[in-house]
């Protein structure tokens, strides 16, 4: 076994070595033409400005919604850990009542949660289509999908804000 691998080991050397030999005589690669590549991006970045600057009022309600939303989520998880607290306290207290009321609750807040994932999937399938007539530079279609966007961004804020209304039914049963 051992004269095997010394063997092997021989050999390994010896044709490593011719390998690296040959690769010196490789003439190296010419170098990249940087003006092809540079005017492909400044097309790329200009194309991008201008969509930018068209949809930039479009752009601008987006963000406003995204930060309603990051406020309504904020809330949903204050009124979480308020209901955590107080839904530990009634197990405590053997509060079997109001534990199935908020059970209650809780399934209401499912279906609100299934109707938040539809409207998601619904906005990824707008950017998508947003995206696709940017490409083919169909503007029409674009605005179209930009602001069925924003009207679904804004359905999505509201389905925030009846999970909130129901998280305050559940602290007002635990309570």
């Amino acid at each position: 076994m051992k004269k095997k691998f010394a063997a092997l080991m021989v050999s390994l050397m010896m044709f490593a070595g011719v390998g690296s030999a040959y690769a010196s005589d490789v003439p190296p690669a010419p170098p990249v033409n940087e003006s092809m590549m540079d005017g492909e991006e400044t097309a790329f970045h200009t194309q991008k400005l201008d969509v930018l600057k068209e949809f930039q009022d479009e752009l601008h309600k987006i963000n406003a919604l995204r930060v309603e939303r990051l406020g309504l989520k904020t809330q949903i998880v204050q009124k979480q850990d308020q209901i955590l607290d107080l839904t530990i306290e009634a197990r405590e207290n053997g509060d079997k009542e109001a534990l199935k009321q908020a059970a209650e609750v809780r399934k209401q807040l499912h279906k609100v949660n299934a109707e938040l994932k539809v409207l998601w999937k619904k906005v990824a399938a707008e950017k998508k289509a947003f995206e696709k007539a940017v490409k083919d530079g169909s503007d029409e279609r674009a605005q179209k999908h930009i602001d069925n966007t924003i009207v679904l961004f804004g359905k999505i804020n509201g389905k925030l804000g009846q999970k909130i209304g129901l998280l305050d039914q559940m602290i007002a049963v635990l309570s």
